[in-house]
């Protein structure tokens, strides 16, 4: 996977959406990297790199243990991570299966903890097909992004897929992966011990009151906020984003005793 490594201090790794690219965060790196070593990932198919072969392939199990990959290739110590709907989900998997590489969590619009009734499995089937992600992605991506700023409205223009353009195949893959048993970390969710924030907007789409109160009951021991967003508000409102996530991260050093500076 491409990453770019820049700042000092301790590790913080961002994980984006599916769909999406590590530009995501352009409004809240600039901050988090006068602070921390912080690490943007672009997933298998997007960014800067390439898909999975067949892109059909991929599967959030698999970008998940691209994760784990990752961070004992670069050796990292124990890391913040913050990660966005598909990036949460790999960031709380790694957090139960390799705890000693998590320092925190930062889940906005997790998956992975909410239980799929018959509507949600009808979605997923859905969006599943190829043919349907091309068509409609760019007006789902608008439709989730509650607030128009210069980056969401570059957020929308990217997740236009062309004719031929592998992203959609990758990101139908993930959609049907949704469906596996792998993906529901619900059963071990008591597993991440993890000081963890969980973050949503208040007018996602995607995730409403019930997946809000399964990951409430899932995770009992987790601060919860609400943006006055939709389902990226690192992107929609990075000044309130970080005002709530910078001393959370500060904390969780203090609360270990860690030198910031010294990661």
């Amino acid at each position: 996977m491409h990453v770019i490594d820049q700042g000092s201090g301790a590790p913080v790794v961002l994980l984006p959406a599916n769909g999406h690219d590590s530009r995501d965060f352009a409004d809240v790196l600039p901050e988090l990297s006068n602070r921390y070593r912080v690490i943007t990932v672009d997933w298998p198919g997007f960014g800067r790199t390439p898909a999975p072969q067949p892109p059909g392939s991929a599967s959030a199990g698999a970008f998940a243990a691209d994760l784990a990959a990752l961070v004992e290739r670069l050796d990292l110590p124990a890391a913040h991570l913050i990660g966005n709907s598909l990036g949460a989900y790999t960031a709380a998997r790694l957090a139960i299966e390799a705890p000693h590489r998590v320092r925190s969590l930062v889940l906005v619009s997790v998956g992975g903890f909410p239980a799929l009734n018959a509507a949600d499995r009808l979605v997923i089937r859905l969006k599943g097909r190829p043919g349907v992600t091309r068509l409609i992605n760019r007006r789902f991506a608008a439709s989730y992004l509650h607030r128009r700023t210069p980056l969401t409205r570059e957020i929308i223009e990217r997740a236009t897929y062309h004719r031929g353009d592998p992203r959609a195949d990758v990101d139908a893959a993930i959609w049907r992966s949704f469906l596996k048993p792998d993906f529901d970390l619900g059963p071990r969710a008591a597993q991440i011990t993890a000081p963890t924030l969980v973050a949503w907007g208040r007018h996602d789409p995607v995730f409403g009151r019930r997946a809000r109160a399964e990951v409430a009951r899932r995770l009992p021991d987790a601060r919860t906020v609400t943006f006055d967003t939709g389902h990226v508000p690192f992107a929609e409102d990075p000044r309130a984003f970080l005002a709530e996530v910078l001393p959370f991260l500060d904390g969780v050093d203090r609360s270990i005793g860690v030198d910031r500076s010294l990661g």
